[in-house]
């Protein structure tokens, strides 16, 4: 096809004087290939032009863009090379480039050893303070004019003085004739950083103190020793100091905080003194705690400090020469429990502690003066133990817990070993101390031990959830410790017990005979303080994970040291609420102990009261609080150790395990996770005499559950992976818009829970190993029906021949009680067999549907072959034909309900004393500070003055909260109630505040 268009290209050029065709292709739209021929104008030659090609673009370069800044290049790189390309290599013992080594500086590489000869100066100057210093000879404060006469009191007033001012010295103010040379200086002072230019003094007062004592002076605290440039305000530590021991802040974000305070916007350079300020908040932690022990008012200075000294004292424990009367070892021996200590020990994995790779060595500030263990003593000790296994135990949940105590690479410590005064949770001097692996004896007798220097109780109680073996060889462990350690036995009573919620994962038999119920003399105390103690420090593990070890240690000095004082302080509204629920529940205990003992002869009363002091007395005689039938050969305890022992057998022939829980070991945790879902419902359905402390103590039920079940889920992705995808399944069907489950209410996921297509999906062996269990705990559960329809018996018999209308009321009111018992039971009956049934199916279920009229027994007195063939719930389940169960099952009634009542007769005693020992120890404490005011001879008269206001605002805080103590509780019980009541309504919110 001829094309009419001729396109010139140049002028001049021969295109322009050609001719031109135009060959299309022939292929629809694609025009890729369309060409244009042209020939030359002799007509000899045809040139081939492709068409279709798009113009070339110019290239347009960035600079080039309508940009003011687009000329602009930053870092602008010069010729030579990056000087950080290769380091020079200066680092302590190499070379520089002059062959000379560089010059290493303590104050600056290592500003903590440099202080550590000089807390006792800082000290001195932080007493001072506490006094008007260099003002203390004027008759008027130059800062608020007020007269300073003779019976004025020579106390720093909290407005006058430490203004922020940029000079040194002279009390805040300025000096008239400052030194010429002035200094950089940043200052933090909540809730900015100051950058600002100082002159020390340089007047005659200068020959009198030296830069560090002017800065001090001022208020301000310096982060080095040697020539500072950072100075903190006392004010701004002390509200970090409180920042961090009550909300946990870390150094880190206060530090960001303030930062941001200063320049939100990061338009000015703002110095980052995160490492200095992380000094200055230690040291001056550090200084606090000894100056409220009374180290800076000792003759002997802080080197005389001894072990504990710098610890806070329980108020309300017993202390020889503090809070106890004169001539209390000669009591009659039937008050003697009045005296008792009582403590708790346990271990805290959530402590932990990881070594670093470039830790310098920072050891602790005064170790072992306070709650920490002595380290350098603790790890001598330790050093022949180091092949120690892991503790055993029969607890169910401990065999979950092994597995995290041998984790321990990379750890300095795996957690926390403690021990607490168990009736008020305050930690004991020297009553922390690092565990290396797990919560092995070694560790725990040292701690404990050392705990109870300086002790002079006649009677100790230990409660420990491993105290069952513990105690065993105690004995024997305790002659191989040191000297300084040793415990006279023969001098003190040691009692051991189990913690009320931990006892109920132990066997049934080592719950009866290691109870804290059943121990006398010390109340209704729970022993579970110190995981409450443990609750208050867990947010600390966090923040110190990562930690030096001597950091570390000072952090979790302070924060236990802030503990302990907050703990004292509110023992002015607990000790009174305790005591008004102690009068009422003991009322009521004492009321259904007399019913039942009335139905007793006195030759059998006698009988049985020598039983229990047997007991008491030596713990191998006959148990008072068990029957015969308690450890069975079929009872859920001898299937336990029946499956523990075939697992060993299975181990022992090469069997791996899947993991180091065995499967009858996590079925346990299991029954025993369903098991506390019963108890949090039959508290919730309690009478409590104080809402707010039924809410206390099933808040601590249902946490407690929740921490075991986290565990168990662990395990059971192990063993029962259908478990999971159940789980996920039914929270995708629950209603978004519900609260998540209660702890009652959560499913466990056992293989009976799960559905027929899932349950089978666990293995046979794990089906048949919660069969085997199940039908122990049916078993068991069938025994305490038993022995409570036996006593429902006596007592119908008794009621029967009850005069009048009060002792009929009585009578029904005790009955009232077994019936609800027999409910409880009943319903863990239910819930076990309906398991068994969904294991093996009805046919092969052997036991019986509980019906209502089987806990029957109005009739048991006109037939009594058919109520034993009623209380047969299975074949040779009954009772038996020997009248004697019924008088062993009386017995064991009447045993725990005497030890119902005396436990909480030893409550309000104990509570009353411990009230006395609180004013008692604020008196003593009072006195102490002002016998201390002038013990230092050889000070300065300022620093003295310091020492003086210190310890007289010291003595006089003791006795104002003696006095508050006093009042609050000079009143009846009933008005205690009235106020404990209303407290109830406030923190429900039910009122208007």
């Amino acid at each position: 096809m001829t094309s009419l268009n001729i396109s010139p290209t140049r002028p001049g050029a021969w295109r322009d004087r050609s001719d031109s065709f135009v060959d299309f292709e022939s292929r629809g739209t694609d025009t890729t290939r369309d060409t244009e021929l042209r020939a030359s104008r002799d007509g000899r030659r045809v040139h081939r032009v492709a068409m279709n090609v798009q113009a070339k673009r110019r290239r347009l370069h960035p600079s080039e863009l309508d940009d003011s800044f687009g000329s602009w290049v930053p870092l602008r790189e010069d010729s030579g090379p990056l000087a950080m390309e290769e380091e020079t290599g200066e680092e302590d013992g190499e070379e520089g480039s002059g062959g000379e080594k560089r010059k290493r500086y303590d104050s600056s590489d290592d500003p903590m050893k440099v202080w550590r000869p000089m807390s006792g100066f800082f000290l001195d100057e932080l007493l001072r303070r506490e006094g008007l210093g260099s003002l203390g000879s004027v008759d008027r404060c130059p800062c608020c004019s007020v007269d300073l006469d003779d019976g004025a009191s020579r106390l720093r007033c909290m407005d006058c003085g430490g203004f922020m001012q940029c000079g040194a010295g002279h009390g805040g103010f300025r000096c008239p004739r400052p030194a010429p040379k002035e200094r950089d200086m940043v200052v933090m002072h909540f809730p900015k950083i100051h950058c600002v230019k100082i002159r020390y003094c340089g007047c005659d007062l200068s020959d009198y103190s030296n830069n560090l004592q002017q800065l001090l002076r001022h208020g301000w605290y310096p982060a080095t020793t040697v020539d500072p440039a950072t100075c903190a305000t006392l004010a701004t530590l002390k509200i970090f100091r409180l920042l961090n021991v009550i909300g946990n802040l870390t150094v880190h974000d206060f530090i960001k905080t303030v930062e941001r305070a200063t320049d939100g916007g990061g338009v000015n350079s703002v110095p980052d003194r995160y490492k200095s300020f992380g000094l200055m908040s230690r040291q001056f932690a550090f200084l606090q705690r000894l100056m409220r022990a009374g180290r800076g008012h000792d003759e002997d200075g802080m080197e005389g400090t001894k072990e504990g000294q710098c610890a806070v004292l329980c108020w309300a424990c017993p202390h020889d020469g503090m809070n106890l009367p004169e001539g209390w070892r000669d009591v009659d021996p039937e008050f003697q429990f009045l005296f008792i200590l009582v403590v708790a020990m346990d271990a805290n994995y959530r402590m932990r502690n990881r070594l670093r790779a470039n830790e310098k060595d920072d050891p602790p500030l005064g170790s072992g003066w306070g709650y920490l263990v002595e380290e350098t003593q603790y790890h001598e000790h330790l050093r022949g133990y180091v092949g120690e296994e892991d503790v055993s135990t029969c607890v169910a949940f401990q065999a979950l817990l092994q597995k995290d105590t041998r984790v321990t690479t990379g750890l300095r410590c795996s957690g926390v070993g403690g021990v607490v005064c168990a009736r008020h949770e305050v930690v004991r001097p020297q009553g922390l101390g690092d565990l290396q692996k797990g919560e092995r004896y070694a560790n725990m007798d040292y701690i404990l031990l050392c705990s109870l220097l300086g002790v002079t109780a006649m009677f100790l109680a230990i409660s420990y959830d491993i105290a069952c073996q513990w105690r065993i060889k105690f004995p024997q462990r305790l002659r191989e410790m040191p000297e300084r350690l040793q415990l006279d036995l023969a001098k003190i009573t040691v009692l051991f017990a189990l913690p009320v919620w931990h006892a109920a994962a132990h066997e049934r038999n080592c719950q009866v005979q290691n109870s804290l119920s059943y121990t006398a003399g010390v109340g209704r105390t729970d022993g579970e303080g110190i995981e409450r103690v443990w609750s208050r420090v867990n947010g600390l593990g966090w923040a110190t994970r990562e930690k030096g070890r001597g950091g570390r240690a000072d952090a979790i000095e302070d924060a236990v040291d802030h503990l302990n004082f907050e703990k004292n302080v509110n023992l002015g509204t607990t000790l009174p609420r305790k005591l008004v629920v102690a009068i009422d529940e003991r009322d009521r205990q004492v009321a259904s102990f007399r019913q039942v003992d009335e139905t007793l002869e006195e030759e059998v009363r006698k009988e049985w009261q020598g039983i229990i002091d047997s007991w008491q007395k030596d713990r191998t005689a006959k148990n008072p609080y068990a029957t015969a039938d308690e450890s069975r050969e079929f009872s859920a305890a001898a299937i336990r150790v029946k499956l523990a022992q075939e697992e060993l057998e299975e181990a022992a022939a090469g069997e791996e395990r899947l993991h180091a829980t065995s499967m009858s070991a996590f079925i346990v945790a299991g029954l025993q996770l369903e098991k506390d879902q019963l108890r949090i419902r039959r508290e919730l359905k309690g009478r409590p005499l104080l809402v707010a402390d039924q809410t206390e103590r099933v808040a601590q039920l249902r946490r407690s559950f929740f921490v075991k079940l986290a565990r168990f889920r662990k395990v059971q992705t192990v063993y029962m992976a259908a478990a999971a995808e159940q789980q996920l399944q039914d929270e995708e069907e629950r209603d978004p818009e519900l609260l998540a489950p209660q702890a009652e209410d959560v499913k466990i996921y056992l293989p009976s829970e799960l559905p027929a297509r899932r349950r089978e999906c666990c293995g046979v062996q794990l089906r048949e190993k919660e069969a085997r269990l199940r039908r122990g705990v049916l078993r068991d559960c069938v025994a305490k029906l038993r022995r409570s329809l036996l006593a429902k018996r006596h007592l119908v018999d008794w009621r029967e021949g009850a005069v009048g209308q009060r002792g009929t009321t009585r009578a029904a009111t005790l009955v009232q009680r077994v019936e609800e018992r027999i409910e409880w039971v009943g319903k863990e009956y239910k819930r076990s067999r309906e398991a068994l049934v969904a294991l093996v199916g009805v046919e092969e279920c052997e036991w019986r549907e509980l019906r209502s009229e089987d806990l029957r027994v109005e009739e048991e007195l006109e037939e009594d072959s058919a109520a034993r063939r009623r209380l047969g719930l299975t074949s040779g389940g009954g009772p038996g034909e020997d009248e004697g169960e019924l008088r062993d099952a009386v017995r064991v009634e009447w045993s725990k309900a005497k030890a119902r009542k005396d436990r909480w007769v030893e409550e309000v005693a104990l509570l009353r004393e411990e009230m006395r020992r609180v004013l008692r120890f604020l008196a003593w404490q009072a006195g102490w500070w002002e016998e201390r005011a002038l013990s230092r001879r050889e000070v300065k008269e300022d620093v003295r003055a310091g020492m003086s206001a210190y310890a007289a605002r010291q003595a006089s805080m003791a006795r104002h909260i003696g006095r508050r103590f006093r009042s609050a509780w000079d009143t009846s019980a009933s008005e205690a109630v009235r106020a404990a009541v209303e407290e109830d309504r406030v923190a429900e919110g039910s009122i208007e505040v």
